[in-house]
């Protein structure tokens, strides 16, 4: 994923690391032909202290292959089932309980965030999802958006009986995801989608740009770019005969949310938005946060953890400077050597350096969604979660709270105990998202439904 469908951070912690281990089952997700697979890795030391280790593909057989060599150096690691001609290369992420890196298979090459997860079992428990037979209308549609040179794919739910109806567009967060925001088996996006359609609504999801039939330029897309989408799905949906006029929302999770203040702030055709995990701090700034929130709950100490915080400010300085990619990436590596205690770079921390260059990535540490929000004057539905890693609440729900806003119309909702993807949540950490059989909760869903009802009629 790029990020995964949760908020994608680069953590490089050159002065926090440690002792870390590959040992157990770890799970993830990859796009293939516009499906998602899962695939689980079981990982283990023999009584001679050699790694072991066997891989599944659950949705596609129940076959258990073994992992032909496994590699391990330092955080980083690298296995080949030969049997099938597939390899993974990776390493832990600052929360030891996540691996990032890359599978290839043949032709076929993807970026893969793996979990670990407390059991080997590779069945998901998913007890909100829906499934056909619906009894509201859904339809396949595409719109262009000929700003952006982009083509986008989606469905169309609305009520049966005819009339027109209050619609809503559900933007998702940073990555390229499919037009049911899933992950990890989860798909919040239909799930909303259902309920809203079956409460009234004319609801339009789409896939991003590059998954499923959606198509436009990927990898040198910023924020800006995918608000251009956005902004085209707006027009789209005001001419459909079943949408009313002038009752048109967004509801964005995560980067969406900052994708609907964008939208809204220029289109008037948008009359209300909800935000769901909305970043309300400038992104270098909420990096910073979630840097520490993901460090404290994986176990860092207090003083590895301010250490981390005032090394990730400095890589952050020199990515905010006006400068050519190459001299950038110059100042970037020569701070990392100096936060490796003036250790050359392996070929594997220069491997976790290259993501913070891409367009995205530079574009998003600059955005301060308050610039937005300020002019926004349609109701504001946002919705923060108390576990949340990613987004984190008290933060930025007092950001939001002393921004000075061209609407009064200002709903700002606390859930305590769910994480950044609205799950009831333990500690906020990664792996739940996988082990949770929440997808959606269901108060956030009511609540939210009651708001749009309201700001509709």
């Amino acid at each position: 994923m790029k990020k995964i469908l949760y908020l994608f951070l680069i953590c490089l912690h050159f002065s926090c690391a440690g002792a870390q281990t590959f040992d157990g089952s770890w799970k993830g997700e990859v796009s293939v032909s516009g499906q998602k697979l899962l695939l689980v890795f079981n990982l283990q030391k023999d009584s001679n202290d050699n790694w072991i280790g066997t891989f599944e593909s659950p949705m596609q057989t129940s076959l258990k292959f073994p992992i032909h060599a496994i590699n391990v150096h330092n955080d980083s690691i690298s296995m080949n089932v030969k049997e099938i001609g597939l390899f993974y290369t990776g390493y832990l992420d600052r929360d030891k309980d996540v691996m990032k890196g890359v599978m290839k298979q043949g032709s076929f090459e993807s970026a893969m965030i793996l979990v670990r997860s407390e059991s080997e079992q590779s069945g998901l428990s998913r007890k909100q999802d829906v499934f056909p037979p619906y009894n509201y209308m859904e339809q396949e549609v595409s719109f262009q958006n000929v700003k952006g040179n982009a083509a986008l794919t989606g469905t169309l739910t609305y009520p049966k009986g005819g009339g027109t109806f209050p619609a809503v567009i559900l933007v998702n967060g940073s990555g390229q995801q499919n037009r049911d925001s899933e992950i990890f088996g989860h798909r919040p996006f239909k799930i909303l989608a259902d309920h809203l359609s079956k409460n009234g609504f004319a609801v339009l999801r789409y896939d991003d740009r590059g998954i499923g039939g959606s198509k436009g330029e990927v990898n040198l897309a910023t924020t800006v770019d995918f608000a251009s989408d956005a902004d085209a799905a707006v027009e789209f949906l005001s001419k459909q005969p079943m949408v009313k006029t002038g009752k048109i929302g967004i509801v964005g999770h995560s980067e969406g949310a900052l994708i609907a203040e964008m939208v809204a702030a220029e289109n008037n055709k948008v009359g209300y938005i909800a935000l769901l995990s909305g970043p309300v701090l400038q992104g270098d700034s909420l990096l910073i946060l979630q840097s520490y929130a993901l460090g404290k709950v994986a176990g860092l100490s207090e003083p590895a953890l301010e250490a981390n915080k005032i090394n990730n400010r400095k890589l952050y300085a020199i990515l905010l400077e006006d400068k050519p990619v190459k001299i950038l990436s110059e100042s970037l590596e020569k701070e990392l050597v100096r936060q490796n205690n003036g250790n050359a770079l392996t070929s594997d921390m220069k491997m976790k350096l290259s993501p913070m260059l891409i367009p995205w990535f530079r574009t998003f540490l600059r955005i301060d969604p308050a610039y937005y929000l300020k002019q926004v004057k349609v109701p504001v539905f946002a919705s923060f979660g108390g576990k949340d890693v990613q987004v984190p609440a008290n933060e930025n729900i007092y950001a939001l709270q002393r921004l000075h806003l061209n609407t009064t119309d200002v709903t700002i909702k606390d859930y305590p105990n769910l994480n950044h993807l609205f799950q009831n949540a333990q500690t906020g950490k990664i792996e739940e998202y996988f082990e949770n059989s929440e997808s959606f909760n269901e108060q956030l869903m009511g609540d939210l439904t009651k708001w749009l009802k309201l700001k509709a009629q």
